[in-house]
């Protein structure tokens, strides 16, 4: 799965985009930022890759560590699925 989707000219990125390029910016390994999310870094990985949706667990997690609110994460994964949806027609 591509990590983001374009349509009518507008691009929407899977939460994962974002959270790369946090972790980038932080200078944490995704090692080390899955740790303080309290999840694998495996699981991190696949979120990363556009692989897994964002769940409402992790968004609050996320949240929690980056001082965001749980709803922009899930507003950013609702975009994307819409966005998907919107281009398989």
């Amino acid at each position: 799965m591509a990590d983001y989707v374009e349509l009518n000219d507008k691009a929407a990125f899977h939460p994962g985009y974002y959270i790369r390029e946090i972790i980038e910016n932080s200078g944490l390994t995704q090692e080390d930022f899955a740790k303080r999310l309290d999840i694998t870094p495996k699981n991190l990985s696949l979120l990363i890759r556009g692989e897994q949706r964002l769940s409402p667990e992790m968004a609050v997690k996320l949240s929690r560590v980056i001082g965001t609110s749980a709803e922009m994460w899930l507003n950013l994964q609702k975009q994307f699925d819409s966005s998907t949806l919107i281009s398989r027609d």
